[in-house]
């Protein structure tokens, strides 16, 4: 794989999406986790920790989206302007 090609412009993207995904899933799992008891048994304190685990999920949506971004910003949008002046 040659520094600059198409293959590794899809290598680092691909990295980019696994970051974010394991960000995702990592969140939407504890989110499930806190918001099982109140599945199970319906009181104050399992409904408080169901929107405590609706929260968790959201936020880590929002925060794997913005690594995502920032990475992006940083990593691929300079990447067509380094390497295509070899050319």
């Amino acid at each position: 794989m040659e520094l600059g090609s198409a293959e590794h412009k899809q290598k680092l993207l691909h990295g980019i999406l696994r970051v974010a995904l394991k960000t995702a899933t990592a969140g939407f799992l504890l989110g499930i986790v806190l918001i099982l008891p109140s599945l199970l048994r319906e009181n104050t304190f399992s409904i408080g920790l169901a929107y405590a685990g609706y929260a968790v999920i959201g936020v880590s949506l929002i925060w794997s989206l913005s690594i995502a971004w920032k990475k992006y910003q940083r990593i691929i949008k300079p990447f067509d302007a380094t390497f295509k002046r070899d050319h």
